[in-house]
């Protein structure tokens, strides 16, 4: 039970009539403990009261009980007995996404203990939390309050793992708020690679004694062949999946479907499509907790890489038509294409259009291409044209396919001036872009 605030006596004079002030290490009061000593049991009651409730996952009972501190427990706020108390009830708030309130409390018990290891890992951990709840619109962070809050994680990620540079969870989180809230996966790589050393130089002992780190561990080596494939460096994805597979046959700590998924991307970028292929379809088999048609897309992508496009139809379309997400449409189209069903192809595109706030931009550009090819520049034109300036909207970045037939446009239609703009922005920005030194030696040779 929550003890009763207990009455704090007035102070008495010194014999001479002069009150003592004491330093920070004694003071007249500490001469009559019986106050710190009732603020210690009401400590220990509240830690032992709140641990109960936390176990219970009785979050709102714990905030009722014992937030704010200052009125619900005022005699261990006032002799400096709160920050244990303080940074469990952080961690309620936490859990109730009450995340400003969760940061505010750690400030106020990292100010008393700047080097505190387990405090700086809430800290991150909470701002780590607050971002995902952003992603995932529990929570409303946008701008510069986002920004401040992605640094403030990183500041004390960073301390954390100064101060426990053996750690495998602190830099697995790091390398997943660079990867997937800040959309950096090669500034993850060095985080997750990091992780995966810290777990393997472990003893056995140690390891036993960390055992629930193993996770963040399986999960580093998986986001690890992510971030490795996003950077164009498939064979070390390959070996570093592969090893997940291995690390975590026996535990999925990562779902197998996702494992395989992976295992198949992989082998598809690696152009080992009957490998993919029989990863994928295992991928299908696996149990899984939501859709699969993410898997269905990529097996239809290497049915059409294999050039059974009878096979690759039927994939795509074992999603059902209405849970078709724009990505699905874009290889759905891909196939109508290869087939030479260009008018179905282009009626896919225009509907995928009405449902992608994200990357419209990729069936535009698709859209210019087929009427590039029917010899409709205009068309192609205003396609990338508004390619370019959804693109700019979303991403502030210029696009570079939308640049490129911009330009190839503009030369058809008789605009070299309006084409060589378009091009030399794209050579800007990257100079080995497929066929843009050919359009280039183009527009030098037109009159």
């Amino acid at each position: 039970m929550k003890s009763e605030q207990v009455v704090r006596p007035t102070q008495e004079p010194t014999p001479n009539g002069s009150a003592s002030c004491g330093d920070e290490f004694l003071s007249q009061e500490d001469l009559v403990p019986v106050l710190r000593d009732a603020a210690l049991r009401s400590e220990q009651d509240a830690l032992g009261e709140l641990g109960e409730l936390m176990r219970q996952c009785k979050w709102e009972d714990a905030l009722a009980l014992f937030y704010p501190l200052e009125e619900k427990l005022p005699e261990i706020v006032d002799q400096g007995l709160d920050s244990d108390v303080r940074a469990k009830i952080a961690f309620v708030l936490g859990q109730m996404k009450r995340f400003d309130e969760a940061m505010t409390e750690l400030a106020v018990c990292l100010e008393r203990n700047p080097d505190d290891y387990h405090l700086h890992n809430s800290m991150a951990y909470t701002a780590y939390n607050s971002l995902y709840a952003a992603q995932n619109r529990e929570i409303f962070l946008r701008g510069k309050i986002r920004q401040e809050r992605i640094q403030l994680a990183h500041d004390h990620f960073v301390k954390a793992n100064e101060l426990r540079p053996d750690g495998i969870t602190n830099h697995y989180r790091q390398g997943m708020l660079f990867k997937q809230i800040e959309g950096k996966p090669d500034k993850a790589i060095a985080l997750f690679e990091k992780a995966v050393a810290n777990w393997v130089g472990l003893s056995p002992e140690q390891k036993e004694t960390r055992r629930q780190e193993q996770k963040n561990f399986v999960k580093a080596l998986y986001h690890l062949a992510g971030a490795l494939l996003e950077g164009g460096r498939f064979k070390r994805a390959l070996a570093c999946i592969q090893r997940c597979l291995a690390e975590d046959q026996k535990t999925d700590h990562v779902e197998a479907q996702f494992k395989y998924f992976a295992l198949g991307k992989v082998q598809f970028h690696l152009n080992a499509f009957s490998e993919a292929k029989n990863a994928l379809e295992f991928a299908l088999q696996c149990r899984a907790r939501r859709s699969k048609d993410f898997i269905y897309e990529l097996l239809a992508r290497t049915y059409l890489a294999m050039g059974d496009l009878l096979k690759a139809l039927e994939t795509i379309r074992c999603v059902p038509e209405k849970a078709r997400r724009p990505y699905c449409r874009w290889t759905e189209a891909d196939i109508l294409c290869a087939q030479g069903d260009i008018g179905l192809a282009k009626k896919i595109l225009a509907g995928s259009l009405e449902r992608d706030g994200r990357s419209k931009h990729k069936a535009l550009i698709r859209l210019a291409k087929i009427a590039y090819l029917e010899g409709d520049y205009h068309a192609s034109m205003a396609h990338a044209a508004e390619a370019q300036e959804f693109y700019g909207q979303r991403w502030q970045n210029p696009c570079e396919d939308a640049l490129f037939w911009q330009a190839l446009n503009a030369y058809r239609l008789e605009r070299p001036e309006d084409a060589l703009g378009f091009a030399l922005m794209l050579r800007e920005k990257n100079p080995r872009y497929h066929k843009l030194n050919l359009l280039l030696r183009k527009l030098e040779q037109k009159p």
